[in-house]
């Protein structure tokens, strides 16, 4: 069991190492996947930004319209399912609760982690957002290790042990 862990935590970093992306003082950024399909991107950062063009002072629902009307960037590409729409949202004590139609129900395992992470580094720019949580039609994912998700959990750049870069493991 904690090997399984030890491993997942090891891929989400890896995944997610070099997130940041030339963030910008004086903006909001956007938060996409990285295009799988770019091949200079093989051993880059999994999600990576773009500036934010819309108005000064972006809310929730801007910056979700944002984030779902996709990249403008070459070599990024949206992790949400087509047709997906924010049905509501609220803004409580520093927690973010969004709720999406039910094709975010549709995602799983790294796709639903890189679109997670997409949303909460997106909108914990937001004034009074400190940590998220995202549903689908009204239910919250029982495979999340934790339902909240705060933007200091992605590994955004991380020195990782060289064993860890290339795959090579002690065995216990």
């Amino acid at each position: 069991m904690r090997r399984t862990f030890l491993a997942l935590a090891v891929a989400l970093s890896l995944l997610l190492s070099g997130c940041g992306g030339g963030q910008r003082d004086d903006g909001v950024l956007l938060y996409f996947r990285t295009d799988p399909a770019d091949q200079s991107q093989v051993h880059g950062p999994a999600i990576r930004s773009q500036p934010y063009t819309g108005p000064a002072g972006p809310g929730v629902e801007e910056l979700v319209d944002a984030l779902l009307a996709g990249p403008t960037q070459p070599g990024l590409v949206s992790p949400f399912p087509q047709g997906l729409s924010l049905q509501s949202w609220e803004l409580a004590d520093g927690l973010l609760t969004l709720n999406f139609s039910e094709q975010y129900g549709g995602l799983a395992d790294i796709s639903l982690t890189l679109a997670d992470y997409c949303l909460v580094l997106t909108l914990s720019q937001v004034e009074g957002v400190d940590t998220v949580q995202i549903q689908s039609a009204g239910h919250t994912y029982h495979s999340r290790s934790h339902q909240t998700m705060k933007p200091e959990e992605a590994v955004l750049d991380q020195d990782l042990p060289e064993e860890v870069l290339t795959g090579a493991e002690g065995e216990d």
